[in-house]
């Protein structure tokens, strides 16, 4: 028999040596914690012993609470796949005697995403003066979040040598990397950065600097949460909607749904995105209105580039 915090341990040493960021997985073993502590209140202690019952159990449990929507729950119940698939994997426990086999995710509410008009996007990167360091790094890094769609965390930890000519190495969740292009407009507040990274930092010896692409006024690598205070700070001196949560995440918004606008296919915009599949990167569509919708379909129609003849009905 296999205690249940044994393998809990085993499984996080696994995910080390898999190279998962220490933030992921820190984020699974909250959540498999929580699960285990359940199971204890029920005196179930070894993998063996856990039923489906068990995981209904719990998941009747995180409802009652109050505490958490159908996604969080969600979320938990996904964390759970993965440390069951491994034991699995692993042999300690089989393949049908994996309890969360047949356990569906709840149903999430379609909520629709509201975010930054262009009009928005246009005052809150035209508002930054660019007359020192910071204000000239900031610019750049709402233009990144709009441009590009990456997320804030992934931003923090481009370094220097990810960067090149055309396009950028990002590292996305569940250690995936994707690239990302460059655009003219990018390209061009680029260089203006680095000239100024390079003049504010001159006088630093190159150990002094961390090798990250945004670094903070200390050469440091910028944080999540400086970046948040930074567009939050620009949307509100661009007075935008208050419907628009001003998240970086609601940049990636922005880009999902300008790049659905443009005609690109869902597809292509879940590899921009980094997604796992394009289920995930059809929920921004719910963002649209329905007159934008229409207008892709027939921008889009099978039949534009098909020559259709018209047949005249002889008399």
């Amino acid at each position: 028999m296999s205690k249940i915090i044994e393998m809990i341990d085993d499984f996080r040493f696994n995910q080390e040596i898999l190279g998962r960021k220490p933030k992921y997985i820190e984020s699974c073993m909250y959540r498999l914690k929580m699960f285990k502590d359940f199971l204890e209140t029920l005196e179930v202690f070894e993998v063996e012993d856990v039923k489906p019952i068990h995981v209904k159990k719990f998941i009747k449990e995180r409802q009652n609470l109050g505490r958490e929507n159908n996604r969080t729950i969600n979320n938990t119940l996904s964390t759970m796949r993965v440390f069951f698939n491994y034991l699995v994997e692993e042999e300690f426990i089989g393949e049908f005697e994996n309890p969360i086999r047949k356990i569906k995710n709840l149903k999430e509410d379609n909520k629709v995403i509201v975010t930054f008009n262009d009009d928005e996007v246009s005052r809150i990167i035209n508002g930054i003066k660019e007359d020192t360091y910071s204000n000239i790094r900031d610019k750049l890094i709402l233009i990144f979040l709009f441009d590009t769609g990456v997320r804030v965390s992934e931003l923090c930890d481009i370094k220097q040598s990810e960067v090149s000519t055309r396009h950028i190495l990002i590292h996305g969740k569940g250690s995936k990397q994707r690239l990302v292009y460059i655009s003219r407009i990018m390209r061009k507040y680029m260089r203006l950065y680095e000239k100024a990274r390079n003049e504010r930092f001159k006088n630093k010896q190159p150990d002094e600097i961390e090798d990250y692409y945004f670094l903070d006024q200390s050469a440091m690598r910028l944080s999540r949460s400086r970046i948040n205070t930074i567009l939050r700070e620009n949307c509100i001196r661009a007075k935008v909607r208050k419907d628009v949560r001003c998240s970086p995440h609601d940049c990636r918004h922005y880009f999902a749904q300008k790049q659905l606008r443009n005609g690109i296919d869902v597809y292509s915009l879940s590899r921009l995105l980094g997604h796992y599949d394009t289920q995930i990167t059809s929920k921004y569509l719910r963002g649209m209105e329905q007159d934008d919708i229409l207008y892709l379909g027939r921008v889009h129609s099978p039949l534009r580039d098909v020559h259709v003849k018209r047949n005249k009905t002889q008399k």
